[in-house]
Formats: structure tokens, sequence, C-alpha cells
């Protein structure tokens, strides 16, 4: 991708002159740390954004290339050369829907030549040449299977409360609750096996991914469960090229249709069928990515159909990233969940959950914080035997986990988790704190 300010003079040569800026003469030989000089007076030049991209590009400072080309597709959107390495540089970043979209326009083109087009219409040359953005029709799969051993201080997510206080014709009474419904302590197996494709299809990318999760005590079957979840996703960038629409108009649509089940032991607990339209928005002059959601979700409870419901909901996302080392994704959805049945405890209900996850490198390990909070409120009351109660449930989750890898391929690691989830309806009262060690294997 060297030769992109030729390219771009060659079908451009009128943009050779600048009044501000020194002609391609005085900077198209010059190294990175020399572009400094110009960088002001050159600021507005195509060519020179160009040139200033490839080089930073070279040099493997893929954000800062990625900036300056988009500068100069800004100024002249129909420079081919600067196009390419934009497209490099938006595979490079993770944005390979818009490379291949970007790289598809450059094969529209009639001033292409016929060797270069034929090059990069190839599989084998595109995939050279962009990393595998073009041309390749296989699917790329990433799988994982983990396996950890640990303790639990309620395995079977039981109440703490030691009773619960009924509104009788009579008066208040309080029911001690039973020994079976309390909290189970005791050692627990976790293991999960994970599965993400994506291949290239049409303008866009084609995602699949499959989630299995169980976990199983020797001692205490009754904490035995186990999910599977699947998704199938497809992201489709806008706009097609940058002349059609200004830089912060651009970045990729998002459709996803998942499914969630979970049992416990072995019957059917929770059944979901969700549809979400996201669009994440490509800001490259900023470390943060936005992405805008809404969505919908049918909500199924095999043993208590009472409880169905349809959630509707809006939410939030940003990403951001630093240097490659560590990753932040902040998360904030709020929505309606609806009953199906006009006599569920509770009725309609309200809610809202916020997520931050962060990644780093530590040492020579992956360190990961996990932290959610969700709030839920009842619009009715929740049933007449506990008097005037309209539910609102508060829960904390947060983990943190340390992978450190043993080999390219497996890696040990050690997760503490714990739940706090505190009610005006004792029913719902819960905590837990978990620990677990055990073994991972990836094929990254």
């Amino acid at each position: 991708m060297g030769a992109t300010w030729t390219l771009a003079t060659a079908l451009h040569p009128a943009m050779a002159a600048d009044l501000q800026c020194p002609g391609p003469e005085a900077w198209q030989t010059a190294q990175l740390t020399q572009l400094a000089a110009y960088s002001e007076a050159c600021e507005e030049n195509a060519l020179f954004q160009a040139h200033k991209g490839a080089l930073l590009l070279a040099e493997g400072q893929i954000e800062l290339a990625a900036i300056a080309l988009e500068k100069a597709l800004l100024l002249r959107p129909d420079l081919p050369g600067a196009q390419l390495d934009y497209a490099q540089a938006l595979a490079q970043i993770g944005l390979k829907g818009s490379a291949r979209a970007l790289l598809q326009e450059v094969l529209q083109r009639p001033d292409i030549q016929p060797s270069l087009k034929q090059k990069l219409s190839q599989s084998s040359g595109a995939a050279t040449s962009l990393g595998g953005i073009a041309g390749a029709s296989s699917w790329t799969w990433n799988t994982l299977l983990q396996t950890t051993a640990g303790h639990e201080t309620n395995l079977n997510s039981a109440t703490y409360s030691e009773y619960l206080t009924l509104w009788l014709s009579n008066g208040p009474v309080d029911l001690a609750l039973a020994d079976t419904a309390k909290p189970i302590a005791g050692k627990g197996l976790k293991t999960q096996l994970a599965a993400q494709g994506q291949t290239p299809l049409g303008f866009g990318e084609l995602g699949l991914s499959a989630m299995l999760t169980a976990k199983n005590s020797p001692q205490h079957p009754e904490g035995n469960n186990r999910s599977v979840e699947g998704s199938i996703k497809y992201s489709l960038p806008m706009p097609l090229g940058l002349a059609v629409a200004p830089h912060w108009a651009s970045g990729q649509w998002q459709a996803a249709l998942g499914s969630t089940q979970f049992w416990i032991g072995s019957a059917s607990a929770y059944l979901d069928q969700s549809a979400q339209l996201k669009f994440m928005w490509n800001t490259l002059n900023s470390p943060c990515r936005l992405a805008p959601a809404i969505g919908s979700m049918a909500q199924t409870f095999p043993q208590s159909a009472s409880l169905n419901g349809n959630y509707r909901f809006g939410r939030i996302e940003m990403t951001c990233t630093n240097g490659g080392t560590q990753e932040t994704q902040l998360s904030f959805g709020s929505g309606t969940d609806r009953a199906i049945d006009p006599m569920r405890p509770g009725g309609d209900k309200k809610r809202a959950d916020l997520i931050l996850r962060h990644e780093r490198l530590w040492g020579n390990g992956q360190l990961t914080l996990l932290a959610r909070y969700s709030e839920n409120k009842d619009q009715l009351n929740f049933s007449e035997l506990l008097g005037d109660l309209k539910t609102n449930t508060k829960r904390q989750d947060v983990s943190i986990s340390y992978w450190l890898p043993v080999s390219k391929q497996w890696r040990v690691g050690l997760n503490v988790e714990t739940t706090s989830q505190k009610s005006n309806n004792s029913l719902f009262n819960l905590k837990n704190l978990g620990v677990y060690a055990g073994l991972r294997w990836s094929n990254t």
C-alpha cells in the first residue's frame, strides 16, 4: 500500500498544486518524522493526508493512519489509493464489514487498471493485501472450552430470608421457611463450551454464535443447572462509501436474532427469544465507539406460565480501547416487561440495567472485571397475601477473573464472583459468593 500517493496523483494531477501547502515534491519522499514540518500547512491537502496515512499504516500505527486516511477521503472521496489503505486500516481495527464495502466500491471504479482490479478480485490476492477482508467465502471460527472447580455459598440460588410475612384476614403472620428452601453451600463444577463464526455475505458479514454452560454439584444435585444460548447476526456497513455521507454518519447496522434456554436439574425453567437492531458508529477520531440499539424479547417460564412476558427495551453501549492492551465496555438499557397474563404477580415491570466490563493485560495474563447493576419495579401488587406490596428488587453482580497462558492454546485461571440481591419482597432476597479455578482451551 506504499503507492498511495503515486496512484492518487496519477489519477488527479490537478491536486498536486496547493497555494498554502508545498507541492508533493517537497514531502513525497519524506519520512514520517519529517512530515511534522508540513502538517499545519497541509492539513487540508488530501494527497498529503493520504501519504501520511500510508506511512503510519506501514509503521503499524493503525488508528492514527485511519484518521489521516479518513481526512484524505473527506477532502477527496475518489482517491482509490487512499481508499485501499483506509480499507486495510479499517480491517485491522476490526471494522471488516466497512472495509469490505469500501473495497467493493473501489472495484466498481472505471478508472482502476484491469490488472489491479483482477488482483483485488482474487481471493488469495485480496486476502494477502487486505488482511482477508475480501474474496474469502470460507468461515472463520473461534472456539473455547473451559472447566473450573470451586465452592459457592448459595448453590441453589435460594432466598436468605428466615421467614415470610403473610397478610391474612386476622392480621399478619410470620411464616418460617423450611430448611430445604434455604441456601446450600458446597462444591461445584462449571463447564463452558462456546463457538463463534463469521463469513462475508454480500456487502456485509454474517455471524453465528453458540454457548453451552453447565454447573453440577456432586453433593447437592438440587443446585445443578445448564443453559444454551445461540444467536445469528448480520452486519452491514452504512454508508457504503464516504462520498455519500459525512464521517460521523458512517458505521455498521447490525440485526440479530437470539435465544436462551435454561434448565434446573432436568426441568426446563426458562426460555427466551429476542430480536435486536443496533447501529455501531465508526468514531475513528476517538478511542471510544457508541452503539445505540432497540430490541424485543419474548420470555417464557414453562413451569409458571403466569410469569410469561414480552420485554421491549432500548440500549446504548460504549466501547473504549487503549493501544490494544485494554478495553472497557459500558452499557445501559431500560424497558418494560409487559405481562401476557393479566393476573401475573406484579403485573407489568419496569426494568433497567447498567453493565461495566473492563479487560486488560496484566503481567503475562488477562485480567477481567465485570460488574452489573439491575433494578426491577412491579407496577401492581405482587400478591394479596403479601399486602399492599409492589416489588422493587435491586441486584449487583461482580466478578473478577485472571487467566494466565501456559501454552499457545491453554490457560489456567481463577474467578471470584459475588451476587447481592435486595428487595422489599423477602422472597427475592439472595446473596452468593463463588470462587472457581480451572483450565481454558481456545484456538485463538
